[in-house]
């Protein structure tokens, strides 16, 4: 039955729960196992907002937004599954079709006056989360909240427990259902078909510089920080980016050599020489599934971020060494039973450049603002890049303490990546 949430004072309120599933019931006894990969991001989980004008979304109704998922979780079932364990301990997915929640709220504000707030971190406002646990057979993997705005518009914001695949995952699942929204028909095929074979290097005797692990979390999946840490997000012009080394670099590349370098300023005492790039898999680019398959790659260097040029940091960003087959064998440690931070672990820096976002078309209009960021971010803190609205900006979300952040936001005012201090 549904049920009202409690109410504070936010412009977000009337909040209703109730429970979407499988239009069919699944084969009896089906299971999901998760790869050593899903079990190193088992205590994260993205968020992600879609922001739909009145014009596109004013006569959608809750049964036309939830009459695709039916259909759509028949093709992913574990989505909708209950995590169990092993006697080894080993987290499994039970595909028992107990669903997915499903969060019915209104805004105060139109559209126009919600984008007018220049921080899009306001978007974690429109994503209802509770984290995996602590008793996991009654846990949803997934939240999906659909605000109403004054005007009619609509956002939809999705919790997404990142062991059940990363940001391309989460969009492919909300490209699918955009795609059965619009009658097509779809396919989504199994992780085991699609297992993916990680590099071997020559010597797997070491540690992985890019994942930290924590102390036992038991069932319920939270890391916890010695800091309290913020978010602040921004729009950047690619040309504003490409102005600080005019040569044919990666615009993403160049945005993480600046920001590491201004992050370096602010932490005068602990100045960070080793950072964790997490971009798409190239191989995996091609196959689109719900699952892990993401490079996780680490940078260290022997020199000073702050005094360095842009181009040794760049040259030092471009040998970085992929430690994804590492992390895999270290989450299946033990058979899984292990709890690992990788973002945050290190100063975090995340490529959803590619991620097509903007694919998700409800009526043949694509969303007209997207959000997306990682909860569940270690102490060094971590800084998302994914595409803007206009194809010539990118949306760089930033996560740090929140004794840094003022730092931060002065050094990239100053560097001009954000024009004025919000």
């Amino acid at each position: 039955m549904d049920r009202l949430q409690e109410e504070g004072s936010s412009p977000i309120h009337s909040f209703r729960l109730s429970t979407v599933s499988a239009s069919r019931p699944t084969e009896t006894g089906m299971t999901h196992e998760p790869t050593g990969l899903d079990l190193a991001m088992k205590l994260h989980y993205l968020k992600v907002v879609y922001i739909y004008s009145a014009e596109t979304a004013r006569d959608l109704t809750v049964m036309h937004v939830k009459g695709p998922l039916f259909p759509l979780f028949e093709h992913i079932p574990w989505i909708i599954g209950r995590w169990r364990r092993h006697d080894s301990g080993r987290p499994f997915i039970k595909c028992n079709d107990c669903g997915t929640r499903f969060v019915e709220s209104q805004c105060d504000l139109t559209v126009e006056e919600w984008l007018r707030i220049p921080d899009r971190s306001v978007d974690e406002s429109l994503v209802y989360h509770q984290p995996v646990g602590p008793e996991l057979a009654y846990s949803p993997l997934i939240y999906i909240q659909m605000t109403r705005f004054k005007c009619g518009g609509l956002a939809f914001g999705v919790s997404w427990a990142h062991i059940m695949g990363d940001p391309f995952s989460l969009s492919h699942f909300f490209n699918l259902w955009s795609r059965t929204l619009a009658g097509e028909e779809i396919y989504c095929p199994k992780p085991s078909n699609l297992r993916r074979g990680f590099p071997n290097p020559t010597s797997t005797d070491k540690e992985p510089r890019s994942i930290k692990r924590v102390d036992p979390v038991g069932d319920l999946w939270v890391a916890s920080n010695n800091s309290k840490m913020t978010t602040y997000s921004f729009n950047v012009k690619v040309n504003d980016i490409k102005s600080h080394l005019p040569a044919n670099k990666n615009e993403f590349e160049i945005l993480t050599g600046i920001i590491w370098k201004t992050i370096a300023k602010a932490r005068v005492t602990c100045e960070p020489v080793a950072i964790t790039i997490i971009r798409p898999d190239p191989n995996g680019l091609k196959h689109r599934a719900v699952r892990n398959a993401q490079m996780i790659s680490s940078v260290h260097v022997d020199f000073s971020v702050v005094h360095a040029n842009l181009d040794e940091i760049l040259k030092a960003i471009g040998e970085a060494t992929d430690e994804t087959f590492l992390i895999n064998e270290l989450g299946e440690r033990d058979d899984g039973v292990l709890d690992f931070i990788v973002y945050g672990a290190k100063l975090t820096f995340v490529d959803m450049s590619e991620v097509d976002f903007y694919e998700a078309k409800v009526r043949e209009a694509p969303p007209i603002s997207v959000y997306c960021n990682v909860h569940g971010t270690g102490d060094d803190g971590e800084v998302v890049v994914f595409p803007a609205a206009e194809e010539k900006e990118r949306v760089v979300t930033v996560t740090l303490p929140e004794d840094e952040m003022e730092k931060v936001k002065g050094e990239l005012n100053k560097c001009g990546l954000i024009k004025a201090l919000k």
